[in-house]
């Protein structure tokens, strides 16, 4: 279990180390609890209040931890105030550059009222708290943000309204050194759905040093294509049996935006569902039943007989029909609307 008087005590055999009065310390405890009311006060007259964040990751310049470094203020705390709370020293941070503490959200709690009062227990803290001596530390509000801002920018193209939710990324960062950056980076185009991302910790030197998976949900916003009636299986699309409404195309991703044709339905579409690329088909040149002039083409001859089409086809596309006059089946390529030719 936690002490706050035997982690005094352990603090006390650190080299360089100055202890501070009993007295000397309840008197600070008291100023600042005197401030912080009062400036409590302040921000209570400006109907709005403010309150002290701690992150749960942040890094030690120095051999003390200082409360700036590892909290925020939030709201409307007045920025003398917070000028003068960020400067508090805390505990001795981790000795050696790079060398990281962890604390638990209890221990933490113990540690801020040891070192700051009572009034540490309106604090804001996360589960639990990382402190890294040097370098630089980005937490996971950091992250979600680069991630925002790098998918926004590569969907920038797309045709909609494009908007980021659940971006799921690390809980922190931390970064060897000051010079060091973060870089967003994905293996294929920003698409409407799960998208998967990867941070990348680059050196100065422009080495990537680390890499951190991550995803994000990308919501894509513009009108498709909906059924105004019941629509039967091989009706011709018409405009009057289609109307737009604004859909979320990172759930009905094979939409149809209501370009090309002409088209009929290839399966039952009902009222106000989303028509789909796999609903619709475009509509044959050849229909099954119609007759065409089947035409045999060589080197030296051309034949042209009756034939009835015994499948939907379209241009280029090859059809079984039958000849008419000896009922024989043949496989032909479409060349027009009425026309199938064998070679």
């Amino acid at each position: 279990m936690y002490c706050a008087r035997e982690h005094h005590r352990w603090d006390n055999l650190r080299p360089g180390f100055r202890p501070v009065r009993p007295g000397a310390l309840l008197l600070a405890a008291l100023a600042l609890s005197v401030l912080l009311m009062s400036a409590s006060v302040a921000a209570g007259q400006q109907s709005q209040d403010w309150r002290i964040q701690v992150r749960n990751a942040a890094c030690a310049a120095g051999p003390v931890v200082l409360l700036g470094e590892i909290a925020d203020a939030r709201g409307n705390m007045p920025a003398e105030l917070w000028k003068t709370l960020a400067a508090k020293p805390l505990w001795a941070a981790p000795e050696k550059a790079g060398h990281q503490t962890a604390l638990s959200r209890e221990r933490l709690l113990a540690m801020l009222r040891h070192y700051l009062g009572d009034e540490a227990g309106s604090f804001v803290l996360p589960q639990q708290l990382v402190v890294q001596r040097g370098g630089r530390a980005l937490d996971g509000a950091a992250l979600s943000r680069l991630g925002v801002e790098f998918l926004t920018a590569q969907g920038a193209s797309l045709n909609g309204d494009l908007e980021v939710t659940d971006l799921r990324a690390p809980d922190y960062v931390f970064l060897p050194h000051p010079g060091d950056r973060l870089n967003v980076a994905m293996s294929e185009p920003v698409r409407p759905g799960r998208n998967n991302l990867l941070y990348e910790v680059v050196s100065g030197e422009g080495k990537t040093t680390r890499r951190f998976a991550g995803s994000a949900l990308v919501h894509l916003w513009r009108a498709v294509a909906c059924a105004t009636r019941p629509i039967n299986r091989l009706e011709l699309l018409t405009p009057d049996m289609v109307t737009f409404k604004r859909k979320n195309i990172a759930y009905q991703q094979k939409a149809w935006d209501g370009s090309g044709g002409p088209w009929r339905v290839a399966r039952s579409v009902g009222t106000d569902q989303v028509i789909t690329l796999d609903s619709i088909e475009p509509v044959p040149v050849i229909a099954r039943g119609g007759t065409v002039n089947l035409v045999y083409s060589g080197n030296n001859i051309r034949l042209s007989v009756k034939a009835v089409a015994l499948a939907d086809a379209g241009i280029g596309q090859s059809v079984q029909v039958r000849n008419v006059q000896s009922n024989r089946k043949i496989t032909g390529t479409v060349l027009d609307s009425e026309t199938v030719v064998v070679r």
